[in-house]
């Protein structure tokens, strides 16, 4: 039997709000990660894509992760992984994962579907990897996925490694495959791209979504506070897979608290006790969201006396702005793409925003200042 970590969306050199306790939040869990990895005692790393925040990280988030890779190097565990959409070069340029294959990291999936197999004690595992394929890309995927499951016909042990929004887990407008078109011959589908974890052990072949070690957005909150974060130790047998999902105990608590102007400090104190004792050391950061109208200057007065809660910036909602809907316009992707009819290209950019808009607005003003190579 053979035994491997699988994890994803690490975002290593997030740097949300500019804060130094934020940045080092994701190096935290990503070296948890890797500490349950060596406490396992598991033969190899699987990570299905994002591991950095962004193709040209910083000289920091680039030695937090060779630091960490040398660790897993004398332990003996190599990793295998795959490019997200987060650390895919936007341009002609050489990945940041690639440079540390001298520490046991073999990036497969730089060009199109590549494969390798793991080998101990007599036992093999075919790995496959397709890095994210979105926007211009998005059209290959399918045909990607089914020359991968070509090579897993033949393979006693098999895992496909693969970032992309699948229907059923992402808004269907951010998704890129339907469930239905993923490889049928694969022992174990690593998947990333969708911060939530999820699995899915009721049909063949397994598929997980291992999600994020970190929150990069107040729409993972909700999920969060049920389940965690969590990585997956997955265990493979003769084709068979099987997951155990192990928490990450480091992670920062977060949350959104919806009220208005006469009840936010009573609906944010049910909030803080409810769960102050799993608090784990670190200051929750809360989002305020504030409906109606009201004293935005009081409300900012009162949030400041707080010293054990971080506040991003409250959100203050005045009224609800209905869209008139039109006939043969069913999503969001219709009107970008009527609108910018004349400039495909401009379509293209506008659909990707609005993706990133839809799950973190400070998340997608970043990715547009990046887009546009305008730095913080």
């Amino acid at each position: 039997m053979l035994k491997f970590l699988h994890m994803s969306d690490t975002h290593l050199g997030s740097r949300q709000y500019m804060r130094d306790d934020r940045e080092n939040d994701f190096y935290e869990a990503f070296r948890e990660a890797m500490d349950i990895a060596i406490e396992r005692k598991v033969d190899f790393i699987v990570h299905s894509g994002d591991l950095f925040d962004t193709w040209s990280p910083s000289n920091r988030a680039l030695t937090e992760f060779k630091e960490t890779a040398l660790k897993m190097k004398e332990a003996g565990i190599p990793m295998y992984l795959i490019m997200g959409d987060h650390d895919r070069p936007k341009r002609t340029d050489y990945p940041a994962a690639k440079i540390f294959d001298f520490l046991g990291i073999t990036l497969l999936g730089h060009d199109g579907v590549e494969s390798t197999t793991f080998s101990k004690n007599g036992e093999e595992v075919l790995i496959v990897g397709i890095s994210n394929l979105k926007g211009s890309r998005r059209d290959q995927l399918i045909d990607e996925y089914a020359e991968a499951d070509l090579l897993a016909q033949s393979a006693k042990n098999s895992i496909l490694i693969s970032h992309q929004g699948v229907t059923g887990y992402l808004i269907d407008d951010a998704c890129e495959a339907d469930y239905d078109q993923l490889p049928k011959h694969f022992s174990y589908l690593a998947m990333g791209h969708v911060h939530d974890g999820a699995v899915r052990a009721n049909s063949y072949p397994l598929f997980s979504y291992a999600g994020s070690t970190e929150m990069k957005s107040i729409r993972e909150i909700n999920a969060f506070l049920k389940q965690g974060k969590s990585v997956n130790l997955v265990s493979l047998e003769n084709n068979e897979a099987h997951v155990d999902r192990i928490p990450l105990s480091k992670v920062r608590y977060q949350f959104l608290v919806e009220s208005d102007f006469d009840h936010y400090v009573e609906d944010l104190e049910k909030t803080l006790d409810r769960y102050r004792e799993k608090f784990n050391g670190k200051i929750p950061l809360v989002t305020l969201r504030i409906n109606g109208t009201g004293d935005k200057e009081e409300v900012r007065r009162v949030i400041s006396k707080y010293q054990d809660v971080n506040f991003r910036p409250p959100e203050f909602i005045a009224e609800t702005v209905e869209i008139e809907s039109r006939p043969g316009m069913d999503t969001a992707s219709d009107y970008i793409k009527s609108y910018f009819t004349e400039n495909p290209m401009l379509a293209e950019i506008a659909e990707e925003f609005y993706s990133h808009a839809r799950q973190d607005r400070e998340e997608a003003l970043r990715w547009l200042r990046e887009k546009l190579g305008l730095g913080e």
